[in-house]
């Protein structure tokens, strides 16, 4: 599956926005999706590259004036990939000259004419994610051209039907309306628009002459705000109003935990004040957390009425539970990413996590979407092999590098990748607790982590420079001894790679998952396994999951 999603300058105003941007992506990736993300300049800035190259060198250059402009779309993209890299997906940036996105007309007012659609392919082969610098291509002369005002919706719209893939223009607003929302409060959204009839009223939405390529094309396309379901689909047939439905109060959310991850979670939901409200933020010690205001040591506080959503990204396994569990009884979502708390009490959870009620996405792999993938594949599922523990992996590598073991724990302590206390990480514990989520998910059925054979790095020395922390689950006709009901063998040991191998291209924090499925068909996954921003972008995702669901705890309707 594919799908284009373009950014213009009403979603991307500034770089503070680039989040907003990276939970869209990230929403798009972990469904299934390649994505190819067009990108405008950031408000303001094409008027502003417009004045200075006037005031350098005057109006007589076309060529200067749109190589200069063009500029202003290649910073937002390269400011993109890089928030996409801090959270670690595998994104990268493609120019309108490598994916030969032709150009012809004159050089300010131009239209897209060709695309080297196989050039995308190759790129998507490394990358699930590319992002591309809208608003021009490349003339017949190899010469930047700009496809004028609005172009990069024209870039999204041609590019999308040259990949026969799905497209949304994400807007600052829930899609076309009868009339402008701003000015009319009461103007009604369009569920459904003709483009004929979007050719008529969304010109100051979306470009005229992107409107006019997609009815030529046949392309329908969705255009909406990030992170929200409701959209206006753009090319069929009728012109259909959407409901008015009642307003539904922002989800009150407890957080459990406020350190690296749990800190990361509280200032993302800080962006999304029409969704989310921080009611309490349970932590051990408030004078470690004097800047937060909605900071309690009192754990009570995860439970009642007054919350809707528990997020869970601290505490020891049994008080995680303990919270959850009351959480879930008294009709709450819970949100966690306390990969020890699910992986000891997984059987009991199950109803929940097939529910709904209970999502625990970053509990394995970080951004990586491993148990997304896992539970929407159709086919059965017969082996998961991979690296899902960072901290090893950097370890590995500065062992490698001649490192002692002390030395290389304090080395990737010191970039944010191993806890005060990496045991469970060393001895191999933290991927058994892993790999028994992805097997409960795979497969159906929970094996106690600590049922699962594990030898962890403690014992690798230098010259292993090969070597990976592996965890594999393989559906067997018998099983062993320590497999659940005799179906599925697990192990978590230390495996020398080749270097040419996808496991074995593994670096520093990156996880790399192969899930073999029953046909012979290899799923690749990687990214990056932790750190702050990896695990946040999972928990937000699974966040607005449950805002998208319309569904609300019976509280909310009495708050």
């Amino acid at each position: 599956m594919i799908e284009v999603l373009k950014f213009g300058s009403s979603v991307l105003r500034s770089s503070d926005d680039l989040p907003v941007a990276v939970d869209e992506i990230y929403r798009r990736w972990r469904a299934g999706y390649r994505v190819l993300a067009v990108v405008s300049a950031f408000e303001g800035v094409t008027d502003r590259l417009l004045r200075e190259v006037a005031a350098a060198v005057g109006n007589d250059s076309d060529e200067a004036t749109a190589s200069y402009v063009a500029t202003g779309e290649q910073r937002t993209a390269a400011l993109l990939v890089g928030a996409l890299h801090q959270h670690g997906m595998p994104a990268r940036i493609v120019d309108a000259r490598e994916i030969g996105l032709a150009a012809a007309g004159t050089t300010l007012d131009s239209v897209p004419t060709g695309v080297n659609a196989a050039a995308i392919e190759r790129h998507w082969q490394d990358h699930d994610i590319l992002v591309l610098p809208g608003f021009y291509g490349v003339d017949p002369e190899g010469r930047i051209a700009l496809f004028g005002r609005g172009g990069s919706d024209l870039s999204a719209l041609f590019l999308a039907a040259a990949l026969r893939a799905e497209c949304r223009l994400l807007k600052d607003v829930a899609g076309v309306f009868e009339a402008d929302p701003a000015a009319h409060p009461d103007a009604r959204r369009y569920a459904t628009l003709s483009w004929q009839s979007a050719i008529r009223m969304a010109g100051p939405l979306i470009q005229p002459k992107a409107l006019e390529l997609a009815r030529q094309l046949g392309l329908s396309f969705e255009v909406g705000r990030p992170s929200e379901s409701v959209c206006t689909k753009v090319g069929l047939a009728e012109d259909v109003l959407a409901s008015v439905l009642p307003s539904s109060p922002p989800l009150r959310v407890a957080l459990v935990g406020c350190g690296t991850v749990g800190r990361g979670v509280y200032e993302r939901l800080k962006r999304y004040p029409q969704g989310f409200v921080v009611g309490h933020v349970i932590v051990r010690e408030l004078s470690r957390h004097r800047d937060v205001p909605e900071a309690t040591v009192d754990p009570a506080a995860a439970a009642g009425d007054a919350i809707d959503v528990l997020v869970i990204c601290g505490g020891d396994a049994s008080f995680a539970y303990s919270l959850a569990e009351g959480a879930l009884r008294a009709g709450k979502f819970v949100v966690t990413a306390n990969k020890a708390m699910v992986a000891a009490h997984g059987a009991s959870l199950q109803t929940f996590l097939q529910d709904g009620r209970l999502r625990c996405s970053a509990a394995v792999g970080g951004a990586v979407p491993v148990l997304e993938t896992l539970a929407r594949v159709r086919e059965r599922v017969r082996e998961i092999r991979g690296i899902i523990n960072s901290t090893s992996s950097v370890i590995l590598d500065e062992i490698a590098r001649g490192s002692s073991l002390p030395d290389a724990i304090a080395t990737a302590r010191a970039r944010g990748y191993a806890e005060e206390n990496p045991t469970r990480d060393l001895s191999g514990e933290d991927s058994a607790d892993k790999l028994a989520i992805a097997i409960g998910t795979a497969f159906g059925e929970w094996i106690d982590p600590a049922r699962i054979p594990t030898r962890g790095v403690n014992g690798i020395h230098g010259g292993h420079d090969r070597h990976r922390l592996i965890a594999t689950a393989t559906a067997t006709a018998t099983g062993t001894a320590t497999a659940a009901k005799g179906r599925i063998a697990a192990r978590v040991e230390p495996e020398a790679q080749r270097p040419a191998s996808y496991l074995g291209a593994a670096r520093g924090p990156e996880n790399r998952v192969e899930i073999e499925l029953a046909s012979g068909e290899v799923i690749r996954l990687r990214g990056q396994g932790a750190g702050r921003w990896p695990t946040t972008a999972s928990v937000i995702a699974d966040l607005q999951e449950v805002a998208r669901s319309g569904v609300r705890p019976p509280s909310t309707s009495a708050a």
